[in-house]
């Protein structure tokens, strides 16, 4: 009771929230600067992710190497690597939009990757018995199957770089991430309420663009004029790559003293555990929410409103969430946890709701012709057709948990995270790169399991070599 009368009271210090007229003109520039920023590390991001993942695909020479080295990148924490880039490149947006373009070049170019081995085998193997190429098979055959997937990725991803955007703003990345910092800071909550309006209205904004391009791709033929526009805008003028070296010498070799490894078995239990109770309640949560919001199964009286639901949960940050949790819960694993599956819930409804909206038309019309109800159709066409994306998107989203489980630790929520940042604040670097290593080391494992679960039930397609064993 206690619990729940801290979190009313909390949550009641972000009403009414600041819109006055000073205020939201105020806001326009870190706006703009959020969208250009993103803009341009999303189209450096997607340059690379497309080719790259296409090469995963295909299993092209070098898959593994090139898999593990998208592993790594994933696995070192947005918020550190905005500050690796800050140290080398200087406060300001060019920073961020460099974090933002690598690590999203990392995560866009695994995810094409798992979701062009969910293609169909049968017409790949028909290429491959005509003598196609591996390169001719993913380009005529993969792509083409599974374009509708990787637009709807790509558009959702333009999302989370724009909420990823507070995290690098935390650390002089600009945008509106260094305007919610500063007013969490200050304790202003009815304007940290109207820059989370301003989050939700960009993230509903660009859900409608991204339903509008997959309807109609050539239209992302106009974007990339603009886009360039950003990359060139907001491309750092200078990088003092001495001191970015000097500084990652210093955090060499990592190290441990023996307190630290005595305290390690709890704090990698405990990020594990944010990390995989978030994902399992996001994703028990997220499911009914995707048939709702589906346009393919709910009216739109129904699935307008429960998308608008999806978009205000996953528009807010984790790192936000946390900071409202950890106020109300109380520092610990607890309030980690529900911000991860908060947050989950409504990034896994979407991915959810357009893997069901993406299924083939064919099976559900030929169940529905035997006099099958809506539910009946659902429950024996629609979803079984939507298995392997719902189940690539969620064994994803529990590798992205185990990094941002790390991210919430940093603000109180326990685990390996809060020890991070805590020996960051001290500048004890050695340590802070052991803890960095460590969390490389967790997510490579979860990232080699969710491979083995997927090829264990067929959840993408195989190669020939595969099939004949």
């Amino acid at each position: 009771m206690n619990a729940w009368r801290s979190l009313l009271g909390t949550l009641a210090g972000f009403f009414p929230p600041d819109l006055s007229p000073h205020y939201l003109r105020a806001l326009l520039p870190p706006v703009a600067e959020t969208i250009g920023m993103t803009a341009g590390a999303m189209l450096l991001a997607y340059a690379v992710s497309l080719p790259v993942g296409l090469w995963i695909g295909a299993r092209l020479p070098g898959t593994r190497v090139l898999a593990g080295l998208l592993a790594g990148i994933r696995a070192v924490p947005d918020l550190t690597l905005a500050i690796f880039c800050v140290i080398a490149l200087g406060v300001g947006p060019g920073a961020g939009m460099l974090a933002l373009a690598i690590y999203y070049a990392a995560a866009l170019g695994k995810v094409f990757g798992d979701l062009c081995r969910t293609a169909d085998p049968a017409p790949l193997e028909a290429l491959r018995a005509a003598g196609a190429s591996r390169m001719q098979v993913a380009l005529v055959g993969m792509l083409p199957l599974k374009l509708r997937d990787i637009l709807s990725y790509g558009s959702y991803e333009f999302e989370s770089a724009i909420r990823a955007s507070v995290i690098v703003g935390a650390v002089g990345g600009g945008g509106l991430g260094a305007e919610l910092v500063g007013t969490l800071n200050a304790f202003d909550f009815q304007r940290t309420a109207t820059l989370i309006l301003v989050l939700v209205a960009l993230v509903s904004l660009f859900d409608q663009l991204a339903v509008v391009l997959r309807r109609e791709p050539r239209w992302l033929v106009a974007l990339l004029p603009p886009a360039l526009y950003c990359a060139w805008r907001f491309w750092p003028p200078s990088a003092s790559l001495a001191h970015a070296a000097s500084a990652f010498a210093g955090m060499l070799p990592p190290g441990l003293d023996a307190a630290a490894w005595r305290r390690l078995p709890d704090l990698v239990a405990q990020t594990l555990g944010m990390a995989v109770f978030g994902t399992a309640l996001g994703a028990a949560a997220a499911l009914p929410l995707a048939l709702l919001s589906a346009r393919n199964l709910s009216p739109v009286v129904i699935a307008l409103p429960v998308r608008r639901l999806l978009e205000a949960l996953r528009a807010v940050p984790e790192v936000v969430w946390g900071l409202v949790l950890v106020a109300s819960a109380g520092i610990g694993p607890v309030a980690g946890t529900l911000a991860l599956a908060v947050h989950s819930a409504g990034c896994l409804g979407r991915l959810f709701a357009e893997s069901v909206e993406n299924v083939r038309r064919e099976p559900l019309i030929a169940v529905a012709s035997t006099g099958a109800s809506g539910v009946a159709v659902a429950a024996y066409a629609t979803l079984p057709l939507a298995l392997a994306p719902l189940a690539v998107h969620t064994l994803f989203r529990l590798e992205w948990n185990v990094r941002q489980a790390t991210v919430v630790g940093m603000i109180g929520a326990g685990g390996i995270g809060q020890a991070l940042y805590e020996a960051q604040q001290l500048f004890f670097y050695r340590r802070m790169m052991a803890y960095l290593l460590l969390t490389w080391v967790l997510v490579v494992a979860v990232d080699r399991s969710s491979e083995w679960t997927r090829r264990r039930f067929r959840w993408m397609a195989l190669a020939p070599e595969e099939i004949a064993s």
